[in-house]
């Protein structure tokens, strides 16, 4: 712990030009809020709800229709509940991954497939399908 404590305060005492430092940290600055605008925008978030519900309507992939009655999907399930008003249903978006993740850990009795755990999909797909169903 003493060695990494060292190195911080050898780094800290360390002389530098901060103009130098400041007009390096600038366009770095600006190229970051640019990337992270572009993650957020709005067409960047229609593009995963509209991957969301592909792939919850997918029969092969999340097939969450086997079980589910979502609107605008075809021949549904009623093993599950109907998957409406979602977001007021799971306001923390984490505890919705949860539930696609690995619905066992919070309901061992569930007939919900471990879609993360098994690898059915991955975080990424989980992520734009729980995008889609806080829309319904």
């Amino acid at each position: 712990m003493e060695r990494f404590y060292f190195a911080i305060e050898t780094i800290a005492i360390t002389p530098r030009n901060d103009a130098l430092t400041a007009l390096f940290r600038t366009p770095l600055l600006f190229l970051l809020l640019a990337i992270a605008a572009g993650l957020a925008s709005p067409a960047r978030a229609q593009s995963t709800v509209a991957d969301g519900q592909k792939l919850a309507f997918d029969r092969g992939k999340g097939n969450c229709l086997t079980c589910h009655v979502i609107k605008g999907g075809d021949l549904p399930g009623t093993i599950g509940p109907e998957l409406k008003d979602i977001k007021s249903k799971y306001p923390d978006r984490n505890e919705l991954v949860a539930i696609i993740f690995d619905e066992t850990k919070r309901n061992p009795q569930t007939m919900m497939p471990p879609f993360g755990r098994n690898r059915i999909l991955t975080e990424q797909e989980i992520s734009a399908i729980v995008d889609f169903l806080q829309t319904l």
